[in-house]
């Protein structure tokens, strides 16, 4: 017996490419969800889909946990699609692995060059690598801060578009059900 749900909600944004990964949902959060789910399409074209730990924690092809919006009020053990805009994961990588870095040289460049400008007496090295681990460590403190507020904001939220089936109970695979 297949059950197909979609959602009726509109998005949020204009036009954006969305990336769509089906997933099993194993807890409810109220009007979220938290799902499971192997990579599959975002990863499938990458060298590297099968070691990269991306998306998996370091771990390789372990199974995803995210939380996301239910608007088609799926229920554990429901097999589901799970959108999110590219946007709005680009955004976040540029966030946790781009920025961290241009902050780092940023930092690091700047101490040496006002080091060697002003002529003060210091090991420009050592002085350059604590204010670049200084900064890191902000940027970091930062980022922990922005991703609590955006954790708030449903619009940059992967949202369940579409419930499958609802008939898999018992054919959810162990790994997906543990906490």
């Amino acid at each position: 017996m297949v059950n197909f749900r979609k959602s009726t909600n509109k998005p949020l944004r204009g036009p954006d490419k969305m990336m769509r990964e089906e997933a099993i949902v194993v807890a409810l959060d109220g009007e979220f969800a938290v799902v499971s789910g192997q990579r599959q399409k975002m990863c499938g074209g990458c060298q590297s889909a099968k070691t990269c730990g991306v998306l998996s924690g370091g771990l390789g092809q372990r199974a995803t946990k995210i939380l996301a919006r239910n608007p088609c009020n799926a229920q554990v053990g429901e097999r589901v699609f799970v959108e999110l805009s590219e946007r709005s994961f680009l955004r976040a990588s540029f966030l946790v692995y781009i920025l961290p870095l241009v902050v780092l040289f940023a930092v690091v460049s700047w101490t040496r060059y006002f080091v060697q400008t002003y002529g003060l007496r210091v090991d420009v090295e050592l002085l350059s690598a604590v204010v670049g681990l200084l900064a890191l460590a902000g940027t970091f403190l930062w980022l922990n801060r922005r991703s609590r507020r955006m954790a708030r904001d449903n619009r940059d939220m992967p949202v369940i578009v579409e419930v499958l089936s609802s008939d898999l109970c018992h054919n959810i695979p162990p790994r997906f059900l543990t906490q």
